[in-house]
């Protein structure tokens, strides 16, 4: 038991590393990640519209009320917790300055 329990931790910490190092990888080449994301994106919905023309029209009518309900009430949410985040922000760097 005692050694699956330091397996466990030495491969959670390994991960623990790797994930670390790959994201300070994205963070430094970012703008690559982001054109490939965009073009392998860009690739997929374009094959899809070629090969799959009117399934994609088809599901499109069927669910465009609904993604439109959900990308406003997202919109919604994302700005709720933006314009906290800046009255927290603003009430940290208050209290921060005064008691300096």
């Amino acid at each position: 038991m005692q050694r699956a329990a330091q397996t466990l931790k030495r491969t959670s910490a390994l991960v623990r590393r790797r994930l670390g190092a790959a994201d300070v990888w994205v963070q430094d080449h970012h703008v690559g990640v982001g054109v490939t994301v965009l073009v392998l994106i860009t690739t997929g919905a374009g094959l899809l519209l070629r090969f799959r023309l009117d399934l994609v029209i088809e599901l499109a009518e069927q669910y465009a009320p609904v993604f439109t309900i959900l990308s406003i009430t997202i919109g919604a949410v994302f700005g709720s917790i933006k314009w906290v985040r800046q009255r927290r922000q603003a009430r940290l760097k208050a209290t921060d300055t005064t008691r300096t």
